[in-house]
This record gives C-alpha cells, structure tokens and sequence, in this order.
C-alpha cells in the first residue's frame, strides 16, 4: 500500500534511494528532537513551545522557499477550504500529541506509538482503499516486536506501563499525521515542491496554535508564556524548530511521495532508535533491550526496503 510514485525525472529505482535516504534524515532529525525537547520542557510551558516551534519553522520554510523557488512561490495556491482543513490536521495532531504526552506516561506513550505502522496503514486504507504492499506485514511485525523489547528494557525504572485514559490520544496523533501526509500529496499540483507543501502547512498551523494555547490559557491549562527562557533553551529552540520541525517535515514529505506512507509508518518507529543514539551525547546509556529492540526495528524498516529494490 502506498501513494508514493517516483518523481518526474526520475527512474523508479533512483526515486527509491532518494526516498530511503530523506526517511533516514527525517529519523535522525526527529530522533534528535526527543532529548532536546525534553530539555527545552524544563522551562516552557509544552502549549506555548509547540507555537513558538511552528512560528520559526514556518519562517525557516519560508526562507527556504523564498531563496530556492522565488517570492512568487510563498502565495498558498491551493483553495483556502483545503489550506484551512490541511493546516488544521497539522495543527490538531500538534495538540493532540501534547495532551497524549500530558494525560499518559511515557512508558505508555511508547508501547502504543510501536503499533503505528498499523494505524497508519489503516487510516490510508479507509481513505484510499488501495491494497496492502507486499511483505509490510513481516516488516510491521519485526518492528513492534522490536518496538516491544525496546519498551520494556524501559520498565525497569519503576515508571512501567499504566493506563491513564490518555492513550486514545496517542493512537489519534498518528491518524493525523497519516490524513495530513495524506492530503499533503493530492491537494496540491504534481509540479508543487514537497518543500512549499511543508511551508504551507506549517504557515496554517499558527493560527490554529495559537487559537488553541490562547483558549487554554484563559482556561488556565497553559501556564503564563515564557519570553526570557534563556541562551541555551534559546538555542535548542531553534535548532529544533528548524531542523526537526522544518526540515523534518521537508524530507518526511519527499519520502511519502516516493515511498508511500506505509513505508513512512515503518520508518516512525525508528525515529525512537535514532533517539536513544542521539541521547547517549548527553550521556544517557541504553539498556540491553534497547540495544536489541532497535536492530530488530532496523531490520524490519530494512526488510521492506530490501523489497523495494528487488526488480
């Protein structure tokens, strides 16, 4: 199952490698986001970063546009209807992740992202109707088997798995992706860059934050915004938004649409490998299972890549 096609120009097995090697930038960007983020919470509130975050993503983009493709190329071409609906799935998954992460522990939070390859394949499904690929159902299993392991060298700590009615949150964060990776691929042009399409998106998505944070703190949910969080929250705010929140965005898309979001889905729970490499520059050592848990979700991504690029 997949909506992705080799680009023009390109010939199918050259779109493969371009579209493996913006997954595994998307991976390594988005892991790296996990430890930063963590750290840049110590000091924002997570309502008021997630709108600070899309802001200079969206500038970032912006300039990206702006010096690759021209002024001309920042006007959104697509309907208003479909840049209000595309922009507001972006920004609902954003909210939506945030409560996940507020009303569910992170143990938990990890053992029902392992199963995204399944939500997501089934939300394509629903929308698309088109036939599961070949060999995604072995490639699935190794990776929320090792997703599982993974998991469970976690526990250890005390802080194991626990319901705390937030985990429907989760699984709904990744239908939102799906329905926005989804839409990012029909509602504009085929000679529309998957770099205008990410910009879009983005741009969108700051209204709806900062409707959204404003609601909750006049509700009194988000705390008081946080303008002075220092040089160094200053610097990892940046480097996320920029890189992760951006540029992930970017490849994530130049990967869809060469791969297709089932192969995309098998990549999202390598993102967390990529986190736990990452995380050892602060010093964080990954247990055993860790360690075992990532091979094998390594293995399954690569299985299905394999696959690609049999004749």
């Amino acid at each position: 199952m997949t909506t992705g096609t080799a680009a023009p120009g390109l010939d199918p097995r050259r779109s493969v490698w371009v579209g493996l090697a913006a997954f595994v930038i998307t991976s390594v960007l988005w892991g790296a986001n996990m430890p930063l983020t963590a750290v840049l919470l110590r000091t924002l509130d997570p309502f008021w970063l997630t709108l600070c975050r899309l802001v200079l993503a969206s500038i970032a983009l912006g300039v990206m546009v702006w010096a690759t493709e021209g002024r001309a190329a920042l006007w959104v071409e697509i309907p208003w209807p479909r840049f209000l609906l595309l922009s507001l799935a972006v920004s609902v998954f954003y909210i939506d992740y945030n409560l996940a992460l507020r009303y569910t522990n992170t143990i938990t939070v990890a053992a029902v992202l392992a199963g995204a390859p399944i939500y997501a394949v089934t939300t394509l499904w629903l929308i698309t109707r088109l036939p599961i690929e070949r060999g995604f159902g072995v490639a699935a299993l190794l990776t929320i088997i090792g997703g599982a392991i993974a998991i469970y060298g976690r526990t250890g700590s005390g802080n194991g798995l626990r319901l705390e009615g937030g985990e429907p949150l989760v699984v709904l964060s990744i239908v939102l992706w799906t329905v926005y990776s989804i839409l990012a691929q029909r509602w504009f042009a085929p000679t529309v860059s998957q770099l205008r399409r990410a910009y879009v998106a983005s741009l969108g998505s700051i209204f709806w934050l900062f409707l959204f944070w404003l609601v909750c703190r006049i509700a009194g949910i988000a705390g008081p915004p946080n303008v002075a969080p220092g040089g160094e929250a200053i610097l990892w705010l940046l480097v996320t938004a920029v890189f992760a929140t951006a540029f992930g965005s970017f490849t994530w898309n130049i990967g869809i649409s060469r791969l297709g979001i089932a192969m995309g889905s098998l990549w999202q729970n390598a993102v967390p490998v990529f986190g736990v490499l990452i995380a050892m520059l602060f010093g964080i050592q990954p247990t055993v299972e860790q360690v075992v848990g990532g091979i094998i979700v390594m293995a399954g991504v690569l299985y299905m890549q394999w696959r690609r690029f049999r004749p």
